[in-house]
């Protein structure tokens, strides 16, 4: 039996890190990863929302985002099984990959309590896991993430989806058809947890949490429902601007399909080809260095998707020299509408000046904008704004910044 004070025992499954916090001998979470290297992790996620918690916990990080798809994954399950077998209660819970793969566990071990999954991906195979389409869709993905015919696993599982993102949906009444109870949350896009812990004034994530490990009351839709119900939304349809039909429609959008609109009466595009920078690059830049990078959003040529992307970051920025005071009558940001245009949506406008940088107008909330789809994110300021340099600074403490093009008009 666990002792009551935490010990720490790491083991090693081919690619697979297996993190046990050893805190309580009576309950432990499963949690599995959404992201491997690639994709800005692997990190023990949820750790810091958990801890309070008193629970036990055991982290799943696959270092290369493999997809449940290797050889050794088998062999990963059955250790993690092995690893929480003393424990008398066992709650599992996971994020897009880490979902699909908390409801695959179930598989490989039936003294499961209650599951608790965000934005599970159906399959690992493309088209339904748009990561992965350079398999070779003549081999089957090692496992199907809605295929377990543990009833009972499906009746304490509950699924959490957003609805942004047109793809979501589609998973969603998926895995709705194979009798998993699914649950939209309003406004949310692909990364629900952060959502829900960010996206209102009031810390859902923590509420779910609560209710997901008591013990003491069954876990299903219906208790998942009673905390959430404020955020909920009709399924498949956000109640805002963005939805599921327009949202689909815009990912399908390519340059060229919606003409952009005119500047503004006498106005030039100040940015155009001017010098710009951003904060840093990564492994899904185009350029290959910061100044490069940047440069795509405003160049004579709009890159499909997206023109420049940081690295996972605090606050990342991007910026542009107008190379001269020039006098500002407006802004447009062009959101990449394919996917992930969740990110970017809270962000700064500041002008240099006085040897430091000065805050001249600030977006935080998470409303919904476009981009080539003839909806981009425009400001106006009162008065039009003299400045030679201007950034805009995402105002997330850790993400992504990309957009697809930046316009500043002005005289």
């Amino acid at each position: 039996m666990l002792s009551g004070s935490e010990t720490t025992t790491t083991e090693q499954v081919g690619r697979y890190t297996l993190s046990h916090y050893a805190d309580n001998p009576e309950i432990v979470v499963v949690v599995f990863a959404s992201a491997g290297a690639r994709f800005g992790g692997p990190i023990e996620e949820f750790k810091g929302s958990l801890r309070k918690y008193g629970v036990s916990m055991l982290f799943v990080r696959d270092r290369d985002a493999s997809w449940f798809h290797e050889p050794e994954t088998p062999d990963m399950f059955a250790k993690v099984a092995e690893m929480i077998r003393p424990y008398k209660k066992v709650a599992v819970l996971g994020e897009s990959m880490g979902g699909s793969g908390a409801l695959i566990f179930p598989r490989f071990f039936d003294k499961i309590d209650r599951t608790l999954a965000f934005s599970p991906l159906y399959s690992f195979a493309y088209p339904f896991n748009q990561f992965a389409a350079s398999w070779n869709n003549d081999v089957p993905p090692r496992y199907w993430a809605f295929d377990s015919e543990d009833q009972n696993a499906r009746a304490h599982s509950v699924l959490l989806y957003g609805t942004r993102q047109w793809q979501d949906t589609a998973h969603a009444g998926l895995y709705s058809l194979q009798g998993y109870p699914v649950l939209m949350v309003n406004g949310s896009g692909h990364l629900v947890a952060s959502y829900l812990k960010k996206g209102y004034q009031q810390n859902y994530l923590s509420l779910l949490l609560k209710n997901f490990l008591d013990f003491s009351k069954p876990f299903n839709a219906e208790s998942a429902r009673s905390v959430l119900e404020p955020v909920l939304a009709t399924y498949g349809i956000d109640e805002r601007e963005w939805n599921f039909e327009a949202s689909m429609k815009r990912a399908h959008l390519r340059v060229g399909d919606v003409p952009f609109a005119p500047p503004p009466p006498g106005c030039i595009d100040l940015a155009l080809n001017r010098p710009a920078d951003q904060s840093s690059i990564c492994q899904y830049s185009a350029g290959t260095t910061t100044q490069e990078d940047s440069a795509r959003a405003v160049s004579d040529h709009v890159p499909e998707f997206y023109a420049f992307h940081t690295d996972l970051e605090s606050n990342p920025w991007w910026k542009i020299d107008l190379e001269d005071i020039r006098e500002i009558e407006e802004i447009r940001i062009y959101n990449r509408i394919d996917r992930d245009s969740e990110r970017g949506l809270r962000f700064s406008i500041e002008i240099f000046e006085n040897e430091g940088w000065t805050t001249v107008f600030e977006k935080d909330n998470d409303n919904m904008f476009g981009g080539i789809d003839g909806h981009p994110f425009i400001w106006r300021p009162e008065e039009p704004l003299k400045a030679r340099e201007i950034r805009i600074k995402s105002l997330a403490m850790e993400d992504f910044l990309h957009y697809q093009k930046i316009e500043i008009f002005g005289k």
